[in-house]
């Protein structure tokens, strides 16, 4: 779709701006595992918004300097909240607080486990970032419905 001869929509866009593909790395809490121990599942979404920006705190004399970030999802079939997502996660999806957000898509070599998902993590920042916050903005407009997810 072209609006106005200048900006162009792919199918699935909510908006230009959403134009990036992401991995979200859910974890599966140790609690909730048969294994008694964390799991990992990595799903890829496109369409996405994925944004960075720098954070400046100022205390005195001392001056602290950080990212932080933040990712839009479109709306997904798939999308189940973490206490019903953790009795059946395989080919669906969650957002929860620990859960990591990667702008891209992993090597066929990153397989995410409790061992490894510190260094996948740390192989992809500045591109990464952990969940800190989620806000669920379906059921409103139905055009602009979307996840919305905040971390550092």
């Amino acid at each position: 779709m072209r609006l106005n001869n200048q900006i162009s929509f792919k199918e699935g866009q909510l908006l230009p701006t959403f134009d990036y593909t992401v991995t979200v790395l859910n974890r599966l809490k140790g609690a909730d595992s048969a294994l008694k121990q964390d799991v990992w599942y990595a799903t890829v979404i496109n369409n996405c918004d994925f944004t960075q920006s720098v954070v400046r705190n100022v205390n005195g004399n001392v001056v602290s300097v950080g990212g932080a970030y933040r990712c839009l999802v479109p709306k997904q079939d798939n999308y189940m909240p973490y206490n019903k997502w953790k009795k059946s996660p395989d080919g669906n999806l969650t957002f929860s607080e620990g859960d990591y957000i990667i702008k891209g898509t992993l090597s066929e070599d990153e397989i995410p486990t409790p061992n490894t998902i510190q260094k996948i993590f740390q192989a992809h920042r500045p591109e990464a970032f952990q969940v800190k916050t989620f806000s669920d903005n379906t059921g409103t407009i139905e055009l602009a419905e979307h996840y919305q997810l905040e971390g550092v």
